[in-house]
């Protein structure tokens, strides 16, 4: 492809992408105050609103944003190389990690341990004991000794299925490819057919899902890994195909039925016995629920959402690092909140908006003010022209 032939941009992705993040905050921030699961820092009092809230989010959130990552890579390889793919991919989600997982989050570390009841003399002397090998393991979810990538799984998940999906990508770009992914695409535009993809995704869960049901840890996390991956490809693959998106557009409404459907069917399937049958049917519902809730989605995105506005370019540009920080931020604040005396809601709203807003400033006054903080962000450069005058630097947003 070269620079000529550059596909539209698409604002109703920019659109979920940026929907999907802010919700992703407040899913963490809620996250502090349930009772079917655990968070990195939580409140002895739960709340049955925030249980509803999360474990509905739970589903589908990440099969979306999977999606949406799978379809911008359609636009971030362009008129690229393998390697310079690679080189993007690297500078955009390799660099951001890194920096997360080595300087963010280990202050997110501290206050967690020191809810969990440990004790240090200052956070000096936490730091020392952290990179200490004498002192073993204190943290134990680390990936690499004590150091976590926490809620930048999702970062470390992208680059990897970025990388392997290198050869499928270059093939699609072949003259091979390109009729190949035609002949996929307009076999699944009528009506209906796209939900032939579910299949694979429901395999992975039967085969995969008891067997390797690790916490995003990539070692024992076969299920997720493969299951997010699929999606991850589908994003790639509906983005190739303008027909398939305006099937998913037309199919809108059937795709939300469906998912209120299989979503209500999901409740009373819940079964932690994984030797029973209902194990099986209740991440087959699983797969059902999160398939639909992504195409219902993205066919109302298609309808409505695909409109160019400031608000949008701002928010775009600005919603990786947000991404970012927010949970270094969110656990901060999320420490001192739940020891007020106030109810779960108050205290849930003060964590989410404060969060939100204190994200969002030190994205605006700090991270996209200086080349070397974008850098270690994942975004595009800066240079200035003139005086008062900005111009981005010419690189993909992937």
């Amino acid at each position: 492809m070269s620079k000529s032939q550059k596909r539209e941009r698409r604002y109703d992705l920019d659109w979920l992408k940026v929907i999907a993040i802010i919700l992703l905050l407040y899913f963490h921030a809620g996250m502090v105050f349930i009772s079917w699961s655990w968070y990195f820092i939580q409140d002895s009092v739960s709340d049955p609103f925030l249980d509803i809230f999360t474990e509905f989010l739970s589903h589908w959130r990440m099969p979306l944003l999977f999606v949406i990552s799978g379809a911008g890579t359609l636009f971030a390889f362009g008129y690229r190389n393998g390697f310079q793919y690679f080189r993007e991919r690297s500078s955009r989600l390799l660099i951001p990690l890194a920096f997360g997982m080595f300087i963010l989050i280990p202050h997110q570390q501290y206050f967690e341990l020191i809810k969990q009841g440990w004790e240090f003399s200052s956070y000096l002397d936490f730091k020392q004991r952290f990179l200490n090998p004498s002192e073993g393991k204190i943290y134990g979810l680390g990936i690499l000794g004590n150091f976590s990538w926490h809620h930048l799984w999702f970062i470390g998940y992208l680059f990897i299925y970025s990388v392997i999906g290198i050869p499928l990508f270059t093939f699609f770009r072949s003259e091979n490819g390109k009729n190949l992914l035609k002949i996929i695409t307009d076999f699944l535009v009528p009506v209906f057919r796209i939900n032939l993809l579910v299949i694979p995704l429901v395999i992975a869960q039967i085969l995969l899902r008891d067997k390797f049901s690790g916490f995003h840890n990539l070692v024992d996390d076969g299920a997720n890994f493969v299951y997010f991956f699929i999606f991850f490809c589908y994003g790639y693959l509906i983005c190739s195909s303008e027909k398939l998106w305006e099937s998913l557009k037309d199919q809108r409404l059937t795709s939300l039925i469906l998912a209120i459907t299989f979503t209500v069917i999901h409740i009373f399937t819940k079964n932690n016995d994984n030797t029973s049958s209902a194990y099986f049917i209740y991440w087959i519902t699983e797969t059902l629920l999160a398939w639909f809730w992504v195409l219902s989605i993205l066919g109302y995105g298609r309808r409505y959402l695909n409109v160019k506005s400031k608000l949008l370019s701002y928010a775009t540009e600005g919603i990786y690092p947000l991404y970012i920080i927010h949970q270094s931020v969110l656990i901060v604040v999320a420490f001192y909140v739940i020891q007020l005396d106030q109810p779960v809601l108050i205290k849930f709203m003060i964590i989410g908006n404060t969060t939100l807003l204190g994200s969002l400033a030190i994205y605006e006054f700090i991270i996209r003010r200086f080349n070397f903080l974008r850098v270690l962000f994942g975004m595009k450069l800066i240079k200035k022209e003139k005086a008062g005058e900005i111009k981005l630097i010419e690189q993909s947003s992937g």
